[in-house]
């Protein structure tokens, strides 16, 4: 199997993991979501880069900066892809159980008053949180491949042999 692709796929299903750790987090109570989206913050921001790595750690030495972002950019694909995907059928099953409306009911009145007035209340009906999914997947994607290729790209330089 090739370096990338064992890498996305390792990377993929950590990052799904840990998405839907953070979905969980929102059926719990206001503090303790927040705590939770706190605490996965930098494992989501470590993963990133992190398959990039690994997939430059599994090529063959001796490793290039430019073989490293290559083969971290493709595993960058992959695994956001993967992630990409549980984001949205998360959100789809979220929406089918009703946790954006218990998420809602939590706000104090006057949050949704402004929410309203500023014509944000339709994004957190459940066609406006599928959109958000879709786009938050795309721009994860861009995400993924850039810091898997920064990733890659760095393991390679440190170590060629």
């Amino acid at each position: 199997m090739r370096p990338w692709l064992k890498a996305g796929l390792i990377g993929g299903g950590v990052l799904s993991l840990l998405t839907v750790l953070a979905s969980v987090g929102l059926l719990l109570p206001s503090g303790a979501s927040t705590i939770v989206g706190c605490c996965l913050c930098i494992p989501f921001l470590l993963a990133y880069p992190g398959v990039g790595a690994l997939a430059a750690y599994w090529l063959t030495p001796p490793r290039t900066a430019g073989d490293g972002a290559k083969e971290g950019a493709l595993a960058g694909v992959i695994a956001g892809a993967i992630n990409g995907v549980v984001s949205v059928l998360l959100t789809l099953i979220l929406s089918a159980a009703g946790a954006y409306e218990q998420m809602l009911s939590q706000l104090p009145p006057e949050s949704l008053q402004a929410l309203e007035e500023l014509g944000l209340r339709d994004l957190y009906t459940p066609g406006g949180m599928l959109c958000s999914s879709c786009l938050g997947s795309i721009c994860g994607i861009l995400w993924a491949v850039a810091m898997g290729a920064v990733g890659g790209a760095i393991l390679a330089a440190i170590k060629k042999e």
